[in-house]
């Protein structure tokens, strides 16, 4: 037997294999060995997260004399006592003057939004708001240029902390004054109130002249382009994207008229199982014939996608796939809920025994049925709705045809 070297490309992978092998074993036996931390009476504790960090669902194994059970345990954030709330607030305070700077440096000097936010991060405390002075700025933080002087205006914000039910109030002050601008948005300012200035020393001449030079700089003028390749662009952008819209909806349409017909289908397909099975048949009998069945007269009838998808099954079955298995994926292609009770249904009953199943499709069937009556009652109801847009536009054009004649032969 020839020996494999273990610099070879064999060697290496079965290295690889190896080493994967015993890692993702070492972790096995990590995972499950893990347990609960204990505290000094020798109960198991959940650690709960810090203030602010919300819930988490933490799963657990427990075992019940010599049984073993999973739970899932949530356990909710820590929060802070009455006594150190106080405090927590005043540093909540402090921290959402920085907060709400926005791209701001200092509460001094203010051109820029302010961030005005809900809720203090990591902390679970809500905030709202109050202003003293509504003209220059709004709840949302947004500035109002129009109303702002060079000068500064000495906003007053009243921010309204609460915390499960408690509540502390943090007031601060902030100068706002006009965003700065660039020295291009400068210079742009400047030539045009040039512009402005010579269109009005202009208006008895034939032409306005602009200005050749700003600031020592030379100036050249030209005529913004056509945008036509642009708007030629942004035309094919849109089409495309309507393109994919259409495609997606006619999707979405196909998928709702798939579901309403595997809605329809239901209950006569759990009636003709039901009536297999109180025939003496078997559950995987019962399943070819109805498939074999829809096979003989889907050229005529047409195809129907919860047939389709049982004889898809049936090959499946027949292709050595457990019938179990192939019960339970064809309550998942078929997607809805009534179609995966359906096949775990014959799954579980595949597992425990047939005894009982015939009473379970029965009651299925009849809340099928019942189910399919009231879809056809709302879908009536829907109908008549969708009918009085149409009724109401007859009825104008019929006061129309009436009235204007009318109106049309009064003499005044």
């Amino acid at each position: 037997m020839a020996r494999v070297k273990w610099n070879s490309v064999y060697g290496r992978m079965g290295m690889v294999f190896l080493s994967a092998s015993v890692l993702s074993l070492l972790v096995y036996v990590a995972d499950h060995s893990r347990a609960p931390e204990k505290n000094k009476s020798g109960k198991s504790i959940l650690e709960r997260e810090d203030p602010g960090e919300g819930k988490q669902d933490i799963d657990l194994e427990v075992r019940i004399g010599g049984d073993k059970e999973s739970l899932t345990v949530t356990v909710g954030e820590q929060q802070y006592s009455k006594d150190k709330l106080p405090e927590v607030f005043d540093q909540a305070g402090k921290k959402l003057e920085e907060l709400v700077l926005g791209e701001n440096t200092t509460l001094d000097e203010v051109r820029g939004d302010l961030n005005l936010i809900e809720r203090i991060p990591d902390t679970g405390i809500e905030v709202s708001w109050e202003l003293d002075n509504y003209e220059v700025m709004n709840l949302m933080g947004e500035l109002n240029e129009d109303n702002l002087r060079e000068e500064g205006t000495l906003v007053g914000l009243r921010a309204l902390l609460s915390y499960e039910g408690e509540e502390a109030v943090h007031s601060f002050c902030a100068k706002v004054f006009p965003p700065a601008i660039s020295a291009e948005e400068k210079r742009v300012r400047e030539l045009a109130q040039q512009i402005q200035k010579e269109e009005a020393d202009s208006r008895e001449k034939a032409y306005l002249t602009l200005p050749d030079e700003l600031d020592g700089k030379r100036l050249s003028w030209k005529y913004t382009g056509d945008s036509r390749a642009a708007g030629l662009f942004v035309l094919g952008i849109a089409a495309s994207g309507a393109v994919f819209a259409l495609d997606k909806e006619k999707k979405k349409q196909q998928m709702e008229a798939r579901n309403r017909q595997l809605t329809v289908d239901y209950p006569q397909l759990i009636s003709q199982f039901t009536l297999f099975l109180a025939a003496g048949m078997t559950a995987r009998k019962a399943w070819f014939q109805i498939a074999r069945e829809y096979e003989r007269i889907k050229p005529h009838k047409g195809t129907r996608p919860a047939y389709e998808e049982m004889v898809y099954a049936m090959h499946e079955i027949q292709g050595g796939i457990p019938e179990g298995e192939c019960y339970e994926r064809f309550g998942g292609r078929c997607g809805l809920p009534a179609y995966r009770k359906f096949g775990a249904m014959l799954s579980q009953n595949l597992r425990k025994g047939t005894k009982g199943l015939t009473d379970l499709l029965k009651k299925e069937a009849r809340e099928a049925f019942e189910d399919r009556k009231n879809e056809a009652r709302r879908l009536g109801e829907e109908a008549g709705t969708k009918l009085l847009g149409p009724m109401f536009m007859m009825l104008a054009v019929v006061l129309l045809i009436i009235v204007v004649p009318a109106f049309l032969t009064v003499q005044i």
